[in-house]
């Protein structure tokens, strides 16, 4: 008998603790779900710069972003030079798009997601009428999120030389 009590005592305990979720577990969990939440915001973002609704555009951004260009020597820019800058881009460009937006979280030292945002996407438009490339203009971005889900820093990799020679061409042809 007591064979049958000690044998069934350690079977609980074997099935107990393989229904416990480690801390690590449960913090990639969470992470996930806020992950999930900012894809979401940073999705509603590019939506709005394809619709070119500068007023939404600020919605997603804390008023102390900090925003890293990709520009050799780009200064980081707050909110209003953010909002500034998209403002003169939405001017000279139409039928912006940001395609095949392929999402992944952040990590943090240990590798376990932080709720944070990073995304490959290739941004197409127009100036003066004529598109910008037939192959777009490739970037990655890393999207940091305050408490409340607003945007609170952006770094930004692309080939911003390339792209304003392009811009400059379109121009003047």
């Amino acid at each position: 008998m007591n064979k049958l009590v000690s044998l069934l005592v350690v079977s609980l305990l074997l099935l107990f603790s393989c229904n416990q979720k480690t801390q690590e577990k449960l913090q990639t969990e969470e992470a996930m779900i806020t992950y999930n939440k900012n894809a979401k915001i940073v999705h509603a973002l590019f939506d709005a710069l394809e619709d070119e609704d500068l007023e939404a555009i600020a919605t997603f951004f804390e008023e102390e972003v900090k925003f890293n260009p990709p520009a050799f020597g780009g200064k980081v820019a707050n909110k209003q030079e953010v909002l500034e800058s998209y403002n003169r881009f939405l001017k000279i460009m139409n039928n912006i798009k940001a395609n095949d937006r392929d999402f992944y979280p952040t990590v943090d030292s240990k590798f376990v997601p932080d709720g944070g945002v990073r995304i490959y996407t290739t941004w197409t438009a127009d100036i003066a009428g004529k598109p910008i490339g037939f192959e777009g203009i490739k970037a990655y971005e890393v999207f940091k999120f305050s408490e409340n889900n607003k945007i609170i820093e952006v770094d930004e990799y692309m080939d911003m030389t390339g792209m304003i020679n392009k811009i400059n061409e379109l121009i003047t042809e």
